[in-house]
């Protein structure tokens, strides 16, 4: 029988001292970023526990009356503000992460078993699991390719795309420096398959979609896009679908119900008041993570790191991609070296162009987090000297420290505020399992 020598009070530690070390830490992960407090509050509370079904507030579907109350937050905040930023006449909120949205929408459009998808080779950044999902629903995988690692032939694309007759082209970008060139990709599509539906995976994207600063999918004349809600936009880890086609949509509905029970209510509120936020701050932020990406590029090149893409600018979104192994530092030890500074980075296998492993960074978080400016350039000096070890790895932690301390985007309870004391109140009473908080806003309500 296994057994834990852990007790609740050893968990709140631990809790504890990571909060503090994360308040400290710059997070470079370039599919991982934050978000406002307020955002998260709804996990703590009541409807963590809730199914939500009866989105057309159907007398007769009140099966799960747990978030009845609550319906309007998902159908009059979050959907209405994500059809909203996301140029959409319809849009599920239902998938829990982006593979999870990339079945989905594989089981949706893919057509029946048999038929045939067409995706981003992986050689092109297209994602480890497509190709394997896909199979497991019986459809056939053909890869758009490109002469080098950040361009589609799409020449080669009309010829597979007449020859193959595909249900679907899901473009799924996952390591990416360089957006695929969607209108171009949907003329040649139309041309050689009319029938053929697609879908923009933009999980990497989708914060810069819905800011502004990337072209929206849709407009370029997709069928549908969506991803993951985590990455480029401040929001929790789940994902969304978004179309101006009824059919599209009804294909969606009528597959989710099957793939996905329990879609994680109080998260999707979450998203909800991350997407109110968001619709403030959004295009500026967005403008400021290519700004930054495309700084932080030259500052380390300038340093004398080697950098993916050189010849291209290094970037056109948030990701920036490092070969330390050219510059004689495995990127193993490079992460390591980063960690130690209190800056988190990805090493990996598997970067187009690499041969070796590589370092993946991000420049999302950093500024969510209210880097700007002057900050780039000690962030740029910080990650330069721990990867090459040129500094005490503790007095970077500490500059790293210091960075910490800007002011993020995002909504924030000042001190004092009404909203920040009935914030506390309701953490307060979660924690204690006490109702007294509620009571007194039912009572307030009531008068």
């Amino acid at each position: 029988m296994w057994t834990t020598d852990l007790t609740l009070d050893t968990v709140v530690r631990l809790l504890s001292e990571n909060e503090a070390s994360a308040r400290q830490t710059l997070s470079m992960v370039p599919s991982e970023t934050s978000m406002s407090g307020l955002a998260k509050l709804p996990m703590l509370l009541d409807p963590y526990h809730r199914y939500f079904f009866n989105e057309d507030d159907d007398p007769d579907r009140w099966h799960f009356r747990g978030a009845q109350r609550l319906r309007d937050l998902e159908m009059e905040l979050t959907v209405p503000l994500l059809r909203e930023l996301g140029r959409a006449s319809y849009a599920s909120v239902r998938p829990l992460s982006g593979l999870n949205g990339m079945t989905l929408v594989l089981a949706a459009l893919g057509g029946d078993p048999g038929s045939t998808v067409v995706t981003i080779a992986p050689e092109l950044g297209g994602h480890y699991a497509t190709p394997k999902v896909a199979g497991r629903l019986g459809l056939r995988v053909e890869y758009l390719r490109g002469p080098d690692p950040h361009t589609l032939d799409l020449a080669h694309a009309a010829e597979l795309l007449a020859r193959t007759r595909p249900s679907l082209v899901y473009v799924d970008q996952s390591h990416c420096l360089f957006p695929v060139d969607v209108k171009a990709l949907v003329d040649t599509v139309r041309a050689a398959s009319p029938g053929t539906l697609v879908h923009v995976d933009a999980s990497h994207w989708l914060g810069l979609v819905l800011g502004g600063a990337f072209p929206n999918p849709l407009d370029q004349g997709a069928d549908s896009w969506g991803g993951s809600t985590h990455k480029t936009f401040p929001g929790p880890q789940k994902a969304v679908v978004l179309t101006r086609d009824p059919a599209v949509e009804q294909l969606i509905r009528d597959t989710q119900d099957f793939l996905i029970s329990n879609h994680h209510f109080a998260a999707t509120i979450g998203l909800g008041i991350a997407l109110l936020e968001f619709r403030d701050f959004g295009p500026d932020y967005t403008r400021a993570v290519l700004e930054h990406t495309r700084r932080f590029g030259r500052l380390l090149t300038e340093r004398g790191l080697t950098l993916a893409a050189a010849d291209r600018g290094h970037s056109a979104g948030h990701q920036l991609w490092l070969d330390t192994e050219a510059d004689g530092i495995p990127a193993k030890t490079a992460a390591a070296r980063l960690s130690a500074a209190s800056l988190k980075v990805n090493f990996m296998s598997g970067l187009p162009g690499f041969t070796g492993q590589g370092v993946r960074i991000g420049l999302n978080e950093a500024t969510y987090e209210g880097l700007s400016g002057d900050d780039i350039d000690e962030l740029a000096d910080v990650f330069v000297a721990a990867v090459r070890d040129t500094e005490p790895p503790a007095l970077l932690a500490e500059r790293t420290a210091a960075l910490r301390r800007r002011t993020p985007y995002g909504a924030r309870a000042t001190e004092g505020s009404p909203l920040l004391a009935a914030a506390l109140e309701l953490c307060e009473g979660a924690l204690r399992r006490t109702g007294t908080a509620a009571e007194r806003i039912l009572t307030e309500a009531a008068r």
